[in-house]
């Protein structure tokens, strides 16, 4: 059997920079998170609504300072592995996502994304995501984790449908997810999935 090819091989994930275009043929660019990336990400954030930001950090946070912004964008490069979405001609900052791993040899990592409130829902998470995780299979991971609020229904559909064998664990209001990306993604593997419940409640996104 032939080896599936990674769309990525090759690529520096270090310097990664990745001209693409969403569904409905918007440019995007692709590419590794810079440390100047916080005086954009800063002014960005009043844009987002209280929704967005509990359904990325589980909770209500004030606006953050330049310094704390810092961390996102100031990466150890051995566990974090993050990316921003660059949208249309003018290459606003509009989403960004990461894996991280706990120790530089790990092939677990654990994934998170954010789009702002205005380009949500035109696909613009779907391909950073879909790149992300791409890229971490490079980078040697074979499992992506991640938590995910149980009302964020559009990140359930999106996680669900990237085409890698898929569990879903509910408990408490939210849902463990996690992607098996031992091998290239797979259509069948978009429309079946596991859904497993803590309290046995049936539960299905």
């Amino acid at each position: 059997m032939a080896k599936a090819i990674n769309p990525l091989e090759g690529v520096d994930l270090e310097r990664f920079y990745l001209n693409c275009q969403t569904r409905e043929g918007a440019p995007v660019v692709i590419r590794t998170i810079e440390p100047d990336d916080k005086y954009e990400m800063l002014a960005l954030y009043p844009t987002l609504s209280q929704r967005s930001l509990y359904m990325r950090f589980f909770r209500v946070i004030q606006q953050p300072t330049l310094d704390e912004i810092e961390r996102y964008t100031r990466v150890d490069p051995k566990t974090h592995l993050a990316l921003v979405a660059l949208w249309g001609p003018e290459q606003r900052l509009g989403a960004a996502g990461r894996l991280i791993r706990a120790t530089p040899d790990s092939d677990v990592a654990e994934l998170s994304c954010l789009v702002i409130d205005e380009l949500q829902h035109r696909g613009l998470g779907r391909l950073l995501n879909t790149k992300l995780v791409e890229a971490g299979r490079l980078w040697g991971i074979t499992r992506v984790i991640a938590l995910v609020h149980s009302e964020n229904t559009p990140m359930l559909r999106l996680l669900k449908g990237l085409g890698y064998p898929t569990e879903l664990v509910y408990d408490e209001g939210e849902f463990t997810v996690t992607l098996d990306t031992h091998n290239p993604p797979c259509r069948d593997n978009a429309t079946h999935h596991a859904t497993l419940t803590a309290m046995h409640q049936g539960i299905e996104p």
